[in-house]
């Protein structure tokens, strides 16, 4: 309070003090006036340097609180990349995969064409070879029986001739 006393003592003294006619100029007591001011300089160190040290509390807690909100967006950041970059890989590993599964199911299809081609393929020529084996056994029936016929006769005859 003291300060706020010589501060209206020194007021005090400039409206008291006697004005030059014509000008904005006032004349005042330099004894009285140099007076206050060592008072306000006994009185106010300790107020300023109080301030002072307020003020720099202040301006380090806003320079740590930035430098954290700076690293927490900085985290953030980073964590944002991250999930980008893991859905990304997600996606670049979903799409390989339905990569692979189509190419596979492709390679598949391909393979059941290509077996089923061959499958087809013996089993004409089995085909084939049957209705040759078939006209074969044909043939070497139809000799036998030509044989037996004519056996038959010459063995029917040789009966009768026996007789």
């Amino acid at each position: 309070m003291a300060i706020l006393q010589i501060i209206d003592q020194l007021d005090a003294l400039v409206e008291n003090s006697r004005r030059v006619p014509m000008l904005s100029l006032c004349m005042i007591d330099y004894g009285a006036t140099k007076q206050a001011i060592e008072r306000l300089r006994v009185n106010v160190p300790s107020s300023i340097m109080e301030s002072e040290r307020m003020l720099q509390e202040r301006d380090r807690i806003l320079e740590a609180a930035e430098a954290e909100a700076t690293h927490m967006l900085e985290h953030a950041r980073r964590h944002a990349n991250e999930m980008l970059s893991n859905d990304s890989l997600v996606a670049s590993a979903r799409q390989e995969a339905e990569r692979i599964v189509m190419d596979a199911q492709h390679t598949a299809q391909v393979r059941r064409d290509e077996a089923d081609r061959y499958a087809a393929r013996v089993l004409d020529e089995l085909a084939e070879k049957l209705r040759i084996i078939s006209k074969q056994v044909d043939n070497g029936l139809e000799l036998l029986r030509q044989n037996l016929d004519l056996d038959g006769t010459h063995v029917a005859g040789d009966e009768r001739s026996r007789r």
